[in-house]
């Protein structure tokens, strides 16, 4: 069946596939939306299928440890950690090892972190507590994927007890215990979208009706064995599962609502796929000898595709080119292949139920091999020897240097005063999102300098429009609409000019009305069509003699990784990302966009546009660092509490025009 096909599991009578072949569907899902494929926009829901064939799978062997009177949790539980551990544990190896070589102390050392809560099957809950706005960014996290692996491992902990104690009570009512299950979680996850959409994503509670879905098709696949659909049938229920699946791939994005009722669309297509295994012509696609070896190592070529795409990226500090991405496709075949064969496979039977001497020794020492390390890690700064002698004095003055070091740190999201009120009538309104705030260092300290102030309307991730919203993974966010009533409310009561700037690109996809309806722009043409009309409705709202400043986006620190993860990397490597300390003008963050803009404000009355360019470029090429080594940038797009000084000095007297005005 597969090149595999010598394997126990293979040659098992009760080996089905069409299942590995889906898996394979899964998989390839994730990695080409990883890599960065815009197509594969809802490759994400790879991870649901496997939720879902998890369900089947597992409800399967528990019902039948069951009839064969042989159930045993501790012996369920052996079997499983010796399934997935030995490859995951070379895997946070590995991974530990290439930050060693790469990674900063601060990168590092969240790492180490991150590797002993995958250890444990708990970097779910780690993801979920952490991600405020610069936590556990995707793009130097190789281990954001294992909370996927902690939902499974915590799904294993409670599914045993759930199918023993209802089989014991009566076997015929385990499918309405589980549908009941299913429909609790699904209606708990779609709630909870309003509530926590992190904690919905992550959290085991939020997945069980996708395993729920999984285990119903047990008793649906044995219902088929006994009374056979028609082979048309067979066709028509795969093209729908199929269907369903490719219409969730190549649809859903990150503005849907996940998981919630959208997840049901990939779990029921997934559901569809195994219960039509069978067809003999569609269900080809999944049972061909290509898709059932992919199938077989999907597991290790999902463990190590993200850490793969995280190192790489980090190292070039630069975004991929077409062909990398290809690459960073093609490559967890190959590795995933080797670790299938020299890990996976090789000791997925061994057994961790019997616990003589030799045996726990090898297993605390399997442990102690990561453990160890990351407690080192952990308790040496992210071993900052590793350093970069030229930077090391930077480290050494800011550990967390994106988190400390932000324009906005200290000013609190909301409305406040930046500089000196003193009784003195404030002299504009600034509103915007991260964009805007990262502005507040310097504008405090001009401000009070200057003996002026200004009120504050920020919110961090908001797009800002009468009648539109940001939708945050579907859900419009009504602080956004909050915040812009506020701003527009005082900038037209006290006649003061306006200051509007948001991280402008970012809201092309994600935009929608304050109703939850999504709106859609074909390019960006469209989109710059549509900002225009935006200004003219604050400026309406403001009152037309008013003014309406617009700010535009600075370049960027040529990267999303950020500056300090380029200068605070080893110093025994090449500092290839040096390269891009400096960058073309054209090159940077919305240069078009920017452009654009400056033909608005100029075409409009009292309308003014300010660029950070005109601070941060000179003669084609903008920089990164001014002198002592002070860095502009916290990250990979705003500015640090230097890069916010340096920023409004250079645009002061422009300013102050606007403010005298």
């Amino acid at each position: 069946m597969s090149l595999f096909s010598t394997t126990t599991k293979t040659q098992s009578a009760s080996y089905e596939p069409g299942v590995d072949g889906l898996r394979a569907f899964a998989v390839i899902a994730v990695l080409f939306f990883h890599a960065g494929f815009s197509a594969f926009s809802g490759g994400y829901i790879g991870v649901d299928v496997f939720f879902v064939i998890s369900g089947y799978l597992i409800t399967g062997i528990l019902l039948n440890s069951c009839i064969e009177g042989k159930f045993s949790f501790l012996r369920f539980m052996a079997r499983r950690i010796a399934r997935l551990y030995p490859a995951l544990l070379l895997t946070l190896f590995l991974c530990l090892v290439a930050g060693f070589l790469i990674f900063s102390p601060d990168d590092y050392n969240a790492l180490a972190d991150s590797s002993v809560f995958a250890l444990f099957s708990v970097s779910n809950f780690r993801f979920w507590l952490v991600s405020g706005y610069f936590d556990t960014s995707s793009e130097t996290n190789p281990l954001l994927h294992t909370w996927s692996l902690g939902v499974e491992q915590q799904f294993y902990l409670i599914w045993p007890f759930v199918i023993y104690a209802v089989y014991r009570v009566n076997r015929a009512l385990l499918p309405w215990a589980l549908l009941i299950l299913g429909v609790a979680s699904l209606a708990l996850s779609q709630w909870y979208l309003s509530v926590d959409t992190s904690a919905n994503y992550y959290l085991t509670p939020f997945r069980v009706f996708e395993f729920a879905i999984g285990g119903l098709m047990v008793f649906a696949v044995e219902h088929r064995k006994q009374r056979a659909p028609g082979l048309m049938t067979y066709e028509i229920i795969m093209a729908a599962g199929i269907a369903l699946l490719l219409y969730s791939v190549f649809v859903y994005d990150k503005t849907t609502t996940f998981p919630g009722l959208h997840a049901l669309v990939p779990a029921i297509g997934a559901a569809l796929c195994i219960y039509a295994s069978p067809a003999k012509y569609l269900g080809n696609i999944f049972r061909n000898r290509a898709m059932v070896t992919v199938g077989l190592i999907s597991y290790s070529m999902y463990l190590i595709h993200w850490p793969l795409i995280v190192f790489y990226k980090y190292y070039i500090y630069r975004p991929l080119f077409l062909s990398e991405k290809w690459a960073l496709v093609v490559a967890p075949f190959i590795l995933g292949y080797l670790m299938y064969v020299l890990v996976e496979n090789r000791y997925r039977r061994v057994d961790l139920y019997s616990w003589y001497f030799k045996q726990t020794i090898v297993r605390v020492l399997a442990l102690a091999v990561i453990l160890v390390p990351a407690l080192m890690i952990m308790t040496t700064n992210g071993m900052s020897f590793r350093m970069n002698d030229y930077f090391a004095e930077h480290m050494a003055n800011s550990p967390r240097f994106h988190e400390e070091q932000y324009g906005g740190e200290g000013f609190a999201m909301g409305s406040q005063v930046l500089g000196d009120a003193d009784g003195r009538r404030k002299s504009a309104v600034i509103l915007g999102d991260s964009y805007a705030r990262q502005y507040a260092f310097g504008l405090n300290q001009a401000l009070a300098a200057n003996k002026k102030w200004v009120d504050t309307s920020f919110e961090d991730g908001c797009f800002f429009g009468p009648g539109y919203t940001r939708l945050l993974d579907g859900v419009p966010r009504t602080d956004c609409v909050q915040r812009l009533d506020y701003a527009l409310e005082e900038a037209k009561l006290s006649r003061v000019p306006l200051l509007y700037a948001v991280s402008y690109q970012n809201y092309q996809k994600t935009m929608g009305t304050p109703d939850g309806k999504r709106v859609d722009f074909p390019n960006t043409a469209s989109y710059m069509t549509f900002l225009e009309k935006n200004f003219d409705a604050i400026h309406e709202r403001i009152g037309l003699d008013n003014k309406l400043v617009i700010i535009g986006a600075p370049p960027g620190a040529g990267s999303q990784v950020g500056l300090a993860s380029c200068v605070d990397r080893p110093g025994y490597l090449p500092l290839v990302c040096a390269k891009y300390l400096e960058l073309d003008e054209e090159k940077g963050n919305a240069y078009g966009l920017n452009n654009s803009l400056a033909k608005y404000a100029e075409s409009h009355k009292n309308v003014v546009f300010i660029n950070p360019y005109s601070v941060l470029c000179k003669d084609g090429r903008c920089v990164t660092m001014i002198d002592r080594k002070q860095f502009l940038y916290s990250d990979g797009t705003h500015l640090s509490k230097q890069g916010s000084a340096y920023v409004i000095k250079g645009l002061w007297p422009k300013l102050q025009a606007i403010f005298k005005s």
